[in-house]
């Protein structure tokens, strides 16, 4: 998604999350004089638009926009993004070292740090620690205002394909670090795939929303409202992405809870390495994956970076923490 676009969209999910709520079931005591210098409900108009109406309304018009401009930006930026691992450094080495982005992303802006204009993958490259692996990234279409992206799983289906033609059949190790919903991505292609995971040391999972994600409820609670016209609205203008529904929680979603209790029972819990890193400061306000479940099933060391959830997958140079750790769990594992 181009960058002058983000901050709206962050901002629109921020107020649905913060205004969006139901209201209190129950009103406080009014004093008796109020009560009855009230007009009756059944003769009043105004009194049945609620502010909760009101929010419906905004939010339909802020959607509404927001939802004009992404279709359009979405349209333009797909033919400049072609699906599949995209060859950033392959020589033939010995491992192999994929990058997965999260929802709304891509497989280049997600790891390019704007301050500096640089790639987490050109200082992973300069990095003698990682003179043994080429280094590849991954792109799926993940559009936050389309309802045609691939489930989870069918996206992990179409990347271990890739991984399992060609060239990419002959490293002895694979290591991926994975963004968001892109850790999402990397357990179900591990779990269905074993003699893939055979070759998988060690996954960094940044801001991975394992026990589900509060900005990932907007759509759920869009599609819930009991306000039908919003949720007509929202139909109408394709707010709907089986990717977000995915991630909303283990009360809310199969998907997550499934994927959980199948990798605590599987072998890979205690196979591979998990590195996870968590987002320290909001973005538009919010916390967008929590730490508690940025962490979950991680069996390595957890990394708490400080940034916000967009800005711990760029990190602006070799000593930032989320590279430096990383950089030594790969050494010590492949010394």
């Amino acid at each position: 998604m181009p960058e002058a676009y983000r901050s709206l969209v962050d901002n629109i999910v921020a107020a649905t999350l913060i205004y969006g709520q139901p209201e209190a079931d129950h009103e406080a005591p009014r004093p008796q004089a109020a009560v009855a210098a009230t007009p009756s409900k059944s003769n009043s108009f105004l009194r049945a638009i609620t502010r909760r109406v009101w929010v419906a309304v905004l939010l339909i018009l802020l959607v509404g926009i927001a939802a004009a401009i992404m279709h359009r930006t979405d349209d333009a930026h797909l033919p400049s993004r072609a699906e599949g691992l995209s060859e950033f450094r392959v020589d033939q080495r010995r491992h192999l070292l994929v990058f997965i982005h999260g929802v709304r992303d891509d497989g280049l802006q997600t790891w390019t740090n704007k301050d500096t204009g640089q790639s987490w993958l050109d200082i992973v490259a300069n990095d003698n620690r990682f003179s043994e692996f080429d280094i590849q990234t991954y792109h799926y279409s993940s559009m936050l205002f389309r309802s045609d992206n691939l489930a989870i799983s069918d996206v992990a289906d179409q990347l271990a394909f890739r991984l399992s033609s060609g060239q990419n059949q002959n490293y002895d190790r694979i290591v991926f670090v994975a963004h968001s919903m892109g850790g999402l991505v990397v357990r179900n292609l591990l779990l269905k795939n074993s003699e893939l995971a055979d070759k998988v040391p060690l996954v960094f999972f940044l801001a991975t929303p394992t026990a589900g994600s509060d900005i990932a409820r907007l759509v759920k609670l869009i599609e819930s409202n009991s306000d039908q016209s919003l949720s007509y609205f929202a139909r109408l203008i394709g707010f709907r992405s089986n990717q977000i529904s995915a991630m909303t929680s283990f009360e809310e979603s199969n998907f997550l809870k499934d994927q959980s209790s199948a990798w605590r029972r599987s072998q890979l819990f205690a196979q591979v390495y998990s590195l996870c890193a968590f987002e320290g400061a909001p973005t538009a306000g919010t916390i967008v994956v929590k730490q508690a479940s940025a962490e979950s099933l991680c069996n390595g060391k957890t990394i708490p970076t400080g940034d916000t959830h967009s800005g711990i997958a760029k990190p602006s140079s070799k000593d930032s923490i989320v590279h430096t750790v990383f950089a030594s769990e790969v050494e010590r594992l492949f010394q």
